[in-house]
């Protein structure tokens, strides 16, 4: 399946991947939501957009959280 993503959300995921800590996932998160909110705010009302962006504000707000108590 190819990457969606644009290059500098695929560099992130790669990041990641090799170094899953909790800051390279919340930096992940926080660039595939912004990410699907500017595709929100070009397609308003587009319910899959919606869905992905609250589900990417919710991890957002989790790890931030995380980081927080860590």
């Amino acid at each position: 399946m190819a990457n969606i993503y644009p290059p500098d959300i695929a560099e992130l995921d790669s990041k990641y991947q090799k170094e899953p800590t909790i800051h390279n996932e919340l930096a992940l998160e926080k660039a595939k939501l912004k990410y699907y909110e500017a595709q929100l705010k070009e397609n308003p009302g587009d319910k899959e957009m919606e869905r992905r962006v609250s589900h990417h504000r919710a991890e957002v707000t989790r790890l931030e959280y995380e980081v927080t108590i860590a």
